[in-house]
């Protein structure tokens, strides 16, 4: 049997049709029975299908956010605003695990380590080369 190495126009249109339904490119390659990977090689050496695919998944990106808001307009589905904030902003409106630190929270403690390094050190040698080391980690991460 012979492998297949490119998708039929068919199948790309086919293709297109569900992933403007919202299901994923895993969902498509299986409804036109091929691999992923055949899928992406075909999405990558084809520029006017890979537009068309990006056509579609942000049309449906668009559908689904544009129905988000509609909703979250109205005061009964308060809720849809609210998965639209922990979504957008997961800093500030997503659930956040007790254990779980947020960036913010982090940088904040670090400040105030290094703050009472820098008070707390009476050699100003000893707090420059540590101030020093501390700003080369930074730059490292």
């Amino acid at each position: 049997m012979q492998k297949r190495k490119r998708l039929t126009p068919k199948e790309r249109d086919e293709v297109l049709a569900i992933l403007s339904a919202g299901c994923s490119r895993s969902a498509a390659a299986r409804c036109v029975r091929c691999s992923l990977h055949m899928l992406k090689r075909e999405i990558q050496k084809n520029p006017q299908f890979a537009e068309q695919v990006a056509k579609a998944e942000e049309g449906i990106e668009l559908f689904y956010v544009s129905r988000i808001r509609s909703a979250a307009q109205e005061k009964q589905y308060w809720r849809a605003a609210a998965w639209a904030l922990e979504r957008r902003l997961p800093n500030r409106y997503g659930v956040k695990k007790p254990e779980i630190l947020t960036t913010d929270q982090v940088q904040r403690f670090l400040a105030k380590c290094i703050q009472i390094l820098v008070d707390e050190m009476p050699n100003n040698q000893q707090r420059e080369t540590i101030l020093n080391r501390l700003s080369e980690e930074l730059e490292e991460t």
